[in-house]
């Protein structure tokens, strides 16, 4: 095995931070999602799922670097391991798992409001076309309304 190097422990370090603060803008998006999807705010809502791609996108790009530090820091023996990496990688276990648990409650909400709206519509559309039935068996004629004839 070889030795997990003091510079790619402080860089892992470093990325870690960036990653858990990046998680930490996606829980509070998600939180803010939640509340978007309760008023039916669907334009912001939309526009959240947006930042929050951005963000994700941000996490990956993270990744490009730390998954190799991580694949030798995990692989280095357990005496070098450092407190200051297990303390945030399991903070950011945390926020990922809060992020989840939301993510899943939003997107049961996003089912219900879906069968909600599609059965608006289907009433709207029955209601139309009962109107349209009977414009059609009135015929729209002066013969009709004219009762001189």
């Amino acid at each position: 095995m070889s030795k997990f190097k003091p510079a790619d422990r402080d860089r892992l370090s470093e990325l870690l931070v960036k990653e858990l603060e990046i998680f930490e803008r996606i829980r509070k998006l998600t939180e803010k999602q939640a509340e978007l999807l309760a008023k039916d705010d669907v334009d912001q809502f939309d526009g959240s799922l947006d930042k929050r791609q951005e963000l994700i996108e941000k996490i990956n790009g993270l990744h490009q670097e730390s998954d190799p530090l991580m694949q030798s820091y995990v692989s280095s023996p357990a005496d070098e391991k450092c407190a200051e990496i297990e303390d945030l990688r399991e903070k950011i276990r945390e926020t990922v798992g809060i992020c989840a648990g939301l993510n899943d409650k939003i997107v049961a909400e996003m089912k219900v409001k879906s069968k909600e709206h599609s059965e608006k519509i289907d009433r709207h559309s029955a209601k139309r076309k009962g109107i349209g039935g009977y414009a059609q068996a009135v015929p729209n004629t002066p013969e009709v309304f004219d009762t001189k004839t």
